[in-house]
């Protein structure tokens, strides 16, 4: 088994979410809708904020100094083949509507009653789901693994990140 660890920011302002328009030639997620970021450098391997941070700024121009409310709301978790890969979802806010081109995609900043019609990858269609549902009214994170229900459809199993040592 391989691994591949992501780490993906979604930006909020005013009442809008950030959002990437994967270009059709991009290996993960071709022409998808999804949050700016990508692959952990070796030397960010226990700092997923960091790597955030960087493709944050290599994908919109927006530096550190522009982000409020930075936090880890999500971890998703599937296995594609022989890898593994886990996303570390970061939330945020951003005054700075202005963003650079990317070769990524196309940026865009998308009204949340529009989010629910964009094509997602299924495991960020899933995730907005349940953030709309239960996990924007609170700063808690959450760890989304993907499975198959009985049906063979694909299933996303919730449960909150605590640490049981203080609970």
């Amino acid at each position: 088994m391989n691994t591949r660890l992501m780490s993906t920011a979604f930006l909020f302002n005013d009442g809008r979410i950030l959002m990437l328009k994967r270009a059709a030639n991009r290996k993960i997620a071709p022409g998808l809708w999804t949050g700016v970021g990508g692959h952990l450098e070796p030397e960010e391997i226990n700092n997923p904020e960091q790597a955030c941070i960087r493709e944050i700024y290599e994908e919109t121009g927006i530096v550190k100094e522009e982000l409020a409310d930075l936090r880890l709301r999500y971890i998703l978790v599937r296995l594609k083949g022989t890898e593994i890969r886990e996303q570390f979802v970061y939330f945020g806010k951003t005054y700075k509507e202005e963003v650079m081109n990317t070769v990524e995609g196309d940026l865009h900043w998308v009204r949340r009653d529009v989010i629910n019609t964009l094509e997602m990858p299924w495991s960020i269609q899933t995730m907005f789901e349940h953030y709309f549902e239960i996990g924007r009214e609170t700063m808690k994170s959450y760890v989304g693994v993907m499975t198959v229900n009985s049906d063979g459809n694909p299933h996303m199993n919730w449960t909150e990140l605590i640490d049981p040592v203080k609970v």
